[in-house]
């Protein structure tokens, strides 16, 4: 397992340090430099060819540029260079690093050198170019790092698998807890609304060790959700009204730290136009994925967005053109997934897609109850062009759950795709856990489970998809245990999901 701990990452450092400055070292220095790599490395959206390589740049002084030197081999001693070269950093972007580095199919290993330091190893795993039989990957969201340890993202680096699907909430925007609130740890500063409070935000979740290491065992897919900017954002329509004015300038700060801090192939976003980041990637012929963004296009929230009221809903739910996606991208899902020749079809989406409406009233309106005309368009279309090997990967509730999708009726209409939801990495949960029992007698769902964090673990073959749904036992223990609860199996060509045996 490639995890490096912060006292490994000072000791590498203090030791590069002082055997380049041997003299500094005979005086005596008071001042050893810590690693300029204190976020770690990672990597991302692998294709068949190659892979982002990122790591962030601490420099020990304010300095306009930093010339970075990034290397691959095919081994974690570097025994031989597959591939190398520099890359100059610039505080414009905060010295974040993306590379694209391209060694051809397999397993591979990377690191960089700058400043005198060398950063920990990174692993990853290019897709194959074609006939893929098999892949692992672990789908996760919500990491408040106030609310609990990151025992998850240690046992999904202790998986090793071949990519991670992070579905959302990598940050949390919000201030401080208040003193004597529940909380392991704290955030550091205010409420996020700057470029520099966001630039904070990311380094300070990037310093965690078991974080780091999930980073470095695989490549990531990354999509953001509300927490990336602030909770419950549509568009540019913030929480309060009164910030109307200046939420725009927030959001592209928000935007442009996001881009910064993540292993992505975008472009970096241009302030005060449309930030596209919804688009597909794949592995091999096996899975096509349709990673989508459920906050930049998406009408405000209907009703007040209020929650858990078993009210009937208000009449705006149902005008015309209310949308999560917007047209533009409705139409690209559309397209992708009728298109797509993979075995499985993937969706990576935010909020739950499954109907989990009470008698009519909707529990939670910025789910996708909350866009009811919309979905029933996304779903008439998988049924009527019979789109087979529909798998929709979700986060954002905090709670794990398993859905069947239908057209029309939850209960009874034909499957049109299975809902796996991830539970969160540490967010606390959003639903009362003594309410189980009702959530599972819900007609779209096949199982959930509401006190645990944790993730899930989807092992994908061209005959089977398994999701195993892995709980840490305390998130306010570094150290928990980390389980499987659960085992579900989708065969393919049924679009039907099941609760495997033991």
């Amino acid at each position: 397992m490639l995890q490096v701990t912060r006292r490994q990452l000072l000791q590498r450092g203090a030791l590069a340090w002082a055997a380049a400055h041997p003299l500094a070292r005979r005086a005596g220095a008071r001042r050893v430099p810590l690693s300029p790599f204190r976020a770690g490395v990672a990597s991302g959206e692998p294709d068949h060819l190659g892979v982002v390589l990122w790591t962030r740049v601490f420099p020990d002084s304010a300095v306009a540029a930093i010339e970075v030197v990034w290397e691959l081999s095919a081994d974690p001693g570097f025994t031989t260079l597959r591939r190398s070269g520099e890359f100059t950093t610039t505080a414009d972007h905060a010295h974040c690093i993306h590379v694209v580095a391209e060694p051809g199919p397999g397993e591979w290993y990377y690191r960089f050198r700058a400043l005198g330091f060398t950063s920990p190893v990174g692993r990853t795993v290019i897709a194959p170019a074609a006939g893929a039989t098999s892949l692992r990957l672990a789908a996760a969201s919500c990491q408040h790092f106030e609310s609990g340890y990151y025992a998850a993202h240690r046992d999904i680096a202790a998986q090793r698998p071949d990519l991670v699907l992070w579905l959302g909430d990598y940050i949390y925007e919000d201030a401080a807890a208040r003193q004597g609130a529940p909380a392991v740890r704290r955030h550091e500063g205010g409420e996020a609304r700057t470029l520099s409070d966001y630039r904070a935000r990311y380094a300070q979740y990037k310093s965690d060790p078991d974080l780091q290491a999930a980073h470095a065992a695989c490549a990531w897919l990354v999509m953001w959700d509300d927490h990336e900017v602030e909770d419950n954002y549509a568009g540019l329509t913030p929480t309060s009204p009164a910030e109307a004015a200046t939420f725009p300038a927030r959001r592209d700060a928000a935007y442009q730290a996001w881009w910064e801090h993540t292993p992505t192939r975008l472009a970096p976003p241009v302030a005060e136009t449309e930030y596209r980041v919804y688009r597909t990637a794949a592995w091999s012929d096996l899975a096509s994925f349709v990673l989508l963004d459920g906050r930049q296009y998406r009408t405000d929230q209907a009703c007040g967005d209020r929650a858990l009221s078993l009210d009937p809903p208000c009449a705006a739910l149902h005008e015309p053109g209310r949308t999560m996606l917007g047209s533009a991208q409705e139409q690209f899902l559309e397209e992708r997934l009728s298109a797509s020749t993979a075995r499985w079809r993937v969706i990576g989406n935010q909020t739950v897609m499954a109907d989990a409406t009470v008698n009519g009233s909707v529990l939670n309106f910025d789910q996708w109850d909350g866009y009811p005309d919309e979905r029933s368009r996304i779903f008439a279309i998988l049924a009527d062009r019979h789109v087979a090997n529909v798998v929709v990967l979700t986060g954002d509730i905090h709670l794990a759950a398993v859905a069947q999708l239908r057209q029309g009726d939850p209960g009874s209409g034909p499957p049109i795709g299975v809902e796996f939801v991830s539970t969160s990495i540490s967010s606390p949960g959003l639903v009362p856990t003594d309410l189980a029992p009702i959530l599972r007698r819900f007609p779209a769902m096949v199982g959930a489970e509401l006190a645990h964090r944790g993730y899930v673990l989807h092992t994908v073959t061209p005959q089977r998809w398994t999701a195993a749904y892995r709980i840490v036992a305390d998130v306010t223990d570094q150290s928990s245990a980390v389980s499987t609860v659960a085992t579900y199996a989708v065969e393919a060509g049924t679009n039907t999901v099941s609760l495997m045996d033991g």
